[in-house]
């Protein structure tokens, strides 16, 4: 009988078991995925491992990774921190490493190792590991191949490294990934590009959360499954600038833990240290009788499901044939096409997967309904709506196009005049509409997170290899406890799953669960404190699953209404309005291409425009026989006159490029360098979009020349993915790309003051300062940046500008760097002093004679935020261009006087500078009927989680939308957040 030692890696998503001699030769092994059921594929996997060798004494039994502990509690053996076993691992295999990467399904890690050759092993110097998040995972890769309908273990890999120009596309959450990659999709971006950009957003994700500014010393090993993937390890190459042989992907690369877990037991043994193995039948006697102990949840009832079935028409004798209203309703997850009568009934329906192709899905879709009605229908009227309605409705030829929250509210009205709610749960959308007799009166969108939405459903159903079709909620409603998974972000939810899994929970408890957390997360994130009415109706196509709509009725105690063809309520309600559009102007024929889209063929695929600094990506998609469609351009270089609103927005005043020019005043980008003459480098970050007027000023008067970095666009994007070392606000981070593109310049210093406070303090106000990171952020670029011999030298100082004491001994301190006299400086000081109250004056009137203009019936909506958000066009995705588009008046914030509004009586200390300017506003707006407001905030913005309460306070119940932007780059959802707000309010627009 052979003496062998067995290595066991639990992880989230596989189970790896290895059989290695005494002398660690490699006898067999397996990598398996766990399906939702890590016990009973141990139990599968290791007697089948254990059956294909001859008879063998077990000498000890190594476990590892996130499902370790428990099944060690089990079977006994020895369980050992994955750290541990890895680092145990790279030393038989490796010892020449010096970093490691390892990505599994749920988990990742960084390792910094040496080989210490006194003890001749690998030490463990440094580590790093991803929280209770699984962002830039391996089930994330999985699920957009499985949802793309790629293997993963093939055709992904090969598809991505045919990209040519690889997209953007946010990597700090898996969720919002998805939501840029599906954006892009239906904006006709290739899959080789859209692919290969989810690569390295995975490897820039894991530098900049996982890494931290810790040190990539090659040679780097790529394990973990997911090393498997040869696009991923070359976006590892390409993000972290590596030359070739300095990634190493070992050959066993998915098995590390495994190895590492026996080698931790046979030197246990070795040592006499013995750990008992029980045998594997005492996990079969647990999954026999799983437990858990865990707080459970109120058992669903059953209910009936809603109806789809659509109407017949017979066919007609005499050729007459009826008429109809084309919806069109491409969603993330779903393309729905509809036909609809006089009466509003449904004539033909298709609900298809848009499987990130959304004009081969329409195509399908026409040609499946047309070869349904026959000649018997004729289409008076086309609508498009959904996150991909503008490049369908020119494909289809629509007679209107709508968002998404308006076709909603259309189609439960059309059912029940007197619905006073709306859920609506899509595959990656999720919406809360209020509406009052028939009119939208406040609507709320899921902030480009996909946390309780349908894709989350389907993903964990496959995860438990359960039909989401129908097994899904006949298991969920039988369930006698279902489990509670929480009400958190979609991936820390699946973190749950998986907890209870590894605890033995039943699979219809689980699924039961998700049905409540669906719920909670839906009611928490996207309802959040807003009213539920009496008539509540539930859409989308989640609501299919009668399980998550009982769980609706068990959370808020009252009655759900799912109506007929739910599933496609947004298709009928852009059909209705199409019909209600060309009712007004009967003089108008149709724009319907016709059914047969079939032959109608295209290609799509995307650049980066040089023509100005913006360096857009834009999306081009040609359709044969017809001028190219563009997407993405900031400017109206690519559109076509009128039809993306260009009219409109050239008829509507530009006051964000009037704030930029009196920003920049009489700036200008130097010439060749003068002899004598400093060169202050100033990065376009922050509190340059306020205090440049100072800056300029001051450095001309000491005889400077000021150079400034490029505006915020993709390759200070890039830059900053590059460098940026902290999970901070979005403005915070780009302060790198701009830093790191000015040490390239000829300049002589990069001018970083710590700005504590501000000089124009609020009445009624004691203090006036900035938010922490603002002053913070010149030392963390500078301690990540560190220049070169022959770079620029940082100018870095702290500054208070509200108290002149400290004030005069800052500046002191500036001129000493800059070896001028203090005299001088304090001259200069004043003249900046100046030239910012003049600025401040400008916008002022500016905003005067803007009010002056807005007389009755005439709306301006005012951009409220922070300058480095709402003026930075890089930043807010040239929000002030999109609604110029829309015929609206943008106005910036600080074209009014907030700053002079006291607010002493109700805040009484409002530290924050931001604060007592936006707080002085909303109460400017809020009983001024010309001026709405959308409030403009980044993801990790600590001082808006509290400002955004205050601040509805003060506008007293008058709405407003706001909008969470960052390096999340789908401008499909702004748009529709910004049609639905003008809808909802009625607002008339200027039209060209």
């Amino acid at each position: 009988m052979a003496d062998v030692f067995l290595g066991i890696d639990v992880g989230s998503t596989t189970v790896k078991v290895v059989v290695l001699t005494p002398q660690g030769g490699l006898l067999a092994h397996r990598y398996v995925r766990a399906n939702g059921q890590p016990r009973v594929v141990l139990l599968r996997t290791a007697r089948e491992v254990l059956g294909g060798l001859p008879p063998v004494d077990i000498l000890g039994v190594g476990l590892s990774g996130s499902g370790g502990r428990p099944m060690a509690e089990i079977i006994g053996g020895i369980h050992t921190n994955e750290l541990v076993t890895q680092t145990r691992a790279v030393g038989e295999f490796h010892p020449e490493a010096r970093t490691v990467i390892e990505i599994g399904g749920q988990d990742s890690k960084f390792l910094s190792v040496k080989w210490d050759e006194a003890s001749r092993q690998m030490v463990l110097v440094d580590f790093a590991m991803n929280a209770l998040c699984a962002a830039g995972t391996g089930s994330f890769l999985d699920q957009q191949a499985e949802r793309l309908g790629i293997a993963i273990d093939g055709d992904f890999a090969r598809i991505a490294l045919e990209s040519e120009s690889p997209a953007r596309i946010a990597g700090r959450c898996t969720v919002f990934a998805k939501s840029d990659m599906i954006h892009l999709q239906q904006e006709g971006t290739p899959l080789s590009d859209i692919l290969m950009g989810l690569c390295h957003a995975l490897a820039r994700n894991f530098r900049s959360v996982i890494g931290k500014g810790k040190s990539f010393t090659p040679p780097i090993l790529f394990q973990g499954g997911v090393a498997h993937n040869a696009a991923v390890a070359r976006a590892f190459q390409d993000v972290l600038g590596l030359q070739a042989g300095e990634l190493i992907v070992p050959e066993r690369h998915d098995l590390m833990a495994a190895l590492g877990a026996a080698w931790v037991a046979m030197d246990e043994h070795a040592e006499g240290r013995l750990h008992p193995f029980h045998g594997f039948d005492a996990l079969e006697a647990a999954i026999r009788s799983p437990g858990g102990g865990e707080r459970t949840l109120p058992a669903l009832a059953p209910r009936p499901c809603a109806a789809c079935r659509a109407l017949q028409f017979p066919p007609s004798a005499n050729g007459h044939r009826h008429p109809v209203w084309l919806g069109v309703d491409v969603g993330s997850i779903s393309t729905n096409v509809v036909l609809v009568d006089e009466a509003e009934r449904v004539v033909a329906r298709r609900y298809l997967p848009t499987a990130g192709r959304p004009l081969e899905a329409v195509r399908r879709g026409l040609a499946e309904v047309a070869a349904e009605v026959g000649d018997v229908v004729r289409v008076v009227a086309a609508g498009c709506t959904g996150s991909g309605r503008y490049l369908t409705g020119h494909y289809v030829g629509a007679d209107v196009i709508r968002n998404e929250i308006t076709a909603q509210a259309r189609a439960a009205v059309a059912v029940d005049p007197d619905v006073d709610t709306v859920f609506e749960i899509g595959g990656q959308d999720s919406e809360y509409i209020r509406l009052d007799r028939g009119a939208v009166v406040d609507f709320a969108m899921n902030n480009a997170c996909a946390a309780g939405t349908g894709s989350f459903l389907e993903e964990q159903a496959a995860r438990l290899d359960i039909s989401i079709e129908g097994e899904f909620q006949a298991l969920a409603l039988s369930a006698p406890a279902p489990a509670c998974l929480g009400e958190r972000c979609t991936v820390f939810m699946e973190s749950d799953l998986i907890h209870h899994q590894q605890r033995g929970a039943r699979a219809e408890n689980l699924t039961a669960g998700l049905a409540y957390s669906i719920v909670h997360n839906y009611m928490n994130r996207v309802v959040n404190t807003r009213p539920v009415g009496k008539r509540i109706f539930f859409q989308g196509g989640v609501a299919h699953n009668a399980a998550v709509a009982s769980a609706f009725e068990a959370a808020l105690g009252r009655s759900i209404t799912v109506p007929p063809h739910h599933d496609v309520t947004g298709a009928i309600g852009v059909a209705l309005l199409a019909r209600e559009e060309l009712a007004r102007h009967p003089e108008r024929r149709t724009r319907f291409r016709g059914f047969d889209a079939t032959g109608r063929d295209y290609e799509s695929r995307s650049f980066v425009c040089k023509a100005c600094p913006n360096l857009c990506e834009v999306k081009k998609v040609t359709i044969a026989g017809e001028a190219p469609l563009f997407y993405g351009a900031r400017c109206e270089r690519f559109d076509e006159a009128g039809r993306n609103g260009t009219a409109a927005a050239e008829h509507v005043p530009d006051l964000f490029a009037e704030r930029q020019r009196l920003l920049v005043g009489s700036w200008a980008e130097p010439g060749e360098r003068v002899a004598g003459r400093t060169r202050i480098g100033i990065p376009r970050s922050l509190a340059f979009h306020d205090l440049f007027p100072w800056w300029r000023t001051f450095f001309a008067h000491l005889g400077m020349d000021v150079v400034l970095s490029s505006e915020t666009n993709s390759e200070i994007v890039r830059r900053t993915a590059q460098t940026a070392a902290a999970e901070t606000c979005y403005p915070v981070k780009l302060a790198f790309g701009h830093v790191a593109e000015l040490l390239e310049k000829d300049v002589d210093f990069v001018f970083l003051p710590s700005i504590l406070d501000r000089e124009d303090l609020g009445p009624g106000q004691v203090r006036n300062h900035n938010c922490p990171w603002i002053p913070a952020a010149p030392h963390m670029v500078a301690a990540h940046l560190r220049p070169g011999a022959k770079q620029p030298r940082y100018l870095m100082f702290p500054f208070h500008m509200q108290q002149p004491v400290a004030r005069r001994r800052e500046l002191g301190v500036l001129a000493g760097q800059l070896g001028v006299s203090r005299r001088r400086v304090l001259a200069a000081a004043a003249r900046g002093d100046a030239a910012q109250a003049e600025f401040y004056a400008a916008l002022h009137e500016l905003g005067r004679s803007t009010l002056a203009s807005l007389g009755p019936g005439r709306t301006g909506v005012v951009v409220v935020g922070r300058p480095y958000n709402t003026c930075d066009l890089g930043v807010c995705q040239d929000l002030p261009r999109k609604l110029r588009k829309l015929g609206v008046l943008p106005i910036p914030m600080d074209l009014l006087t907030g700053m002079t509004v006291d607010l002493g009586a109700d805040h009484k200390d409002m530290y924050w500078r931001s604060g007592q300017a936006i707080l002085g506003t909303a109460r400017l707006m809020a009983t001024d009927p010309r001026l709405q407001a959308i409030y403009l905030t980044s993801f990790h913005c600590g001082p808006d989680s509290f400002l955004l309460s205050y601040f509805r306070r003060e506008m007293g119940g008058k709405p407003f939308l706001e909008l969470e932007v960052d390096d999340h780059t789908a401008e499909a959802g702004i748009v529709t957040r910004c049609e639905a707000f003008l809808d909802s309010l009625h607002i008339e627009r200027e039209v060209a």
